[in-house]
C-alpha cells in the first residue's frame, strides 16, 4: 500500500511539473503571438480573433513538439503559430470559402502590390507582379479576379421597395398555375366518374379511392360478390369510356377557331 501511494505522489507531481512548465511557455511567448498576430490585421479577422487563433497553434506546439525533428522551440513554436492563423484567415475571415492556394495567393500579391505602389506611386502591371512574386501572368490574373459576390437577401433591388428575397423563385413553393390546372382536372375526371353507370362508377370509386379509400380490386369483387375477372372486365371498360369522355373536352379545344382578330364593317 505504501510502495503504491508512493508512486500516485511521484505521478502527481510529475503531472503538477508538466502542468507549470507548460504554463510557463505559454507565458514566454504570449508576446510572440501578439507579434505574429498584428503583421495579419484587416484581412478578415479581429485581432482579438487573430490572437485566439495564435494561442491554439501555440498550444498545438507545445503538445506536439518533437526535440528531435526540430531542436529549436521557439521557432517551431512561431511556425505553429502563424500556421494557425493562415489556417484561420482562409476559413474563418469570409462569407464563402476560398481555396488555400487562391487566398496565399492572393496575401502575396496584395503584399508585392503595396510594396511597388508605395516605392513607385503607381499600381504595378500584371507583369511586374508576376516577376515579384515568381507567379505566372495567367495566375496572377486568375487571383486578383478571383473575388466571390456576395449579395444579401434583404437587398433592396426594385425603385418599389422589393427585396432580393421577394424576386428570387422557391422551388420548395407550390405553384399556383398548377394548383387550378390540377384542381380543374380533378373537378372533370369527378364529373366523368359520375357520368358512368352504377356498378361502373362504384368499381371505379372504390378501387381508386374516389370519396374513400382505395379497395384492392380483390375486395370490390368480393363486396360486390362478383368474380376479380368480372370486376376487371368492368374497370376496364369503366376506364375506356373515362378515356373517351376527357378527351372530347381537350379534342374540342383543339379543334376550336381562332377567334376573328380583324375588323368587320358594321
Amino acid at each position: 500500500m505504501l510502495l503504491r501511494n508512493g508512486k500516485l505522489q511521484q505521478l502527481g507531481s510529475a503531472r503538477q511539473r508538466e502542468r507549470r512548465a507548460r504554463e510557463r511557455l505559454v507565458d514566454d511567448h504570449v508576446a510572440d503571438v501578439r507579434a505574429i498576430a498584428s503583421r495579419y490585421r484587416n484581412l478578415g479577422l479581429p485581432f482579438d480573433d487573430l490572437v485566439q487563433e495564435g494561442m491554439l497553434g501555440l498550444l498545438d506546439a507545445i503538445d506536439h513538439y518533437d526535440k528531435e525533428r526540430c531542436p529549436d522551440f521557439d521557432r517551431y513554436a512561431r511556425f505553429q503559430i502563424r500556421r494557425a492563423i493562415r489556417n484561420a484567415l482562409t476559413d474563418k475571415s469570409r462569407l464563402i470559402r476560398l481555396p488555400k492556394q487562391i487566398v496565399e495567393r492572393r496575401r502575396a500579391l496584395d503584399r508585392a502590390d503595396s510594396e511597388l505602389t508605395n516605392a513607385s506611386g503607381t499600381h504595378p502591371s500584371t507583369g511586374r507582379l508576376s516577376d515579384v512574386t515568381g507567379l505566372t501572368p495567367d495566375a496572377v490574373r486568375q487571383a486578383r479576379d478571383y473575388v466571390p459576390v456576395v449579395l444579401s437577401l434583404d437587398q433592396v433591388v426594385q425603385p418599389d421597395g422589393s427585396t432580393l428575397e421577394s424576386l428570387v423563385a422557391d422551388d420548395l413553393s407550390p405553384d399556383p398555375a398548377a394548383d387550378v390546372l390540377d384542381q380543374e382536372q380533378m373537378e372533370l375526371v369527378d364529373r366523368a366518374v359520375a357520368d358512368l353507370p352504377p356498378r361502373q362508377r362504384e368499381i371505379v370509386a372504390r378501387h381508386f379511392g374516389f370519396g374513400c379509400d382505395p379497395e384492392d380490386l380483390s375486395e370490390v369483387a368480393s363486396s360486390l360478390h362478383l368474380s376479380q375477372q368480372r370486376t376487371r372486365t368492368i374497370e376496364r371498360d369503366a376506364l375506356y369510356a373515362l378515356r373517351n369522355r376527357l378527351e372530347r373536352p381537350l379534342q374540342r379545344d383543339a379543334d376550336s377557331p381562332e377567334p376573328a382578330t380583324g375588323t368587320g364593317r358594321t
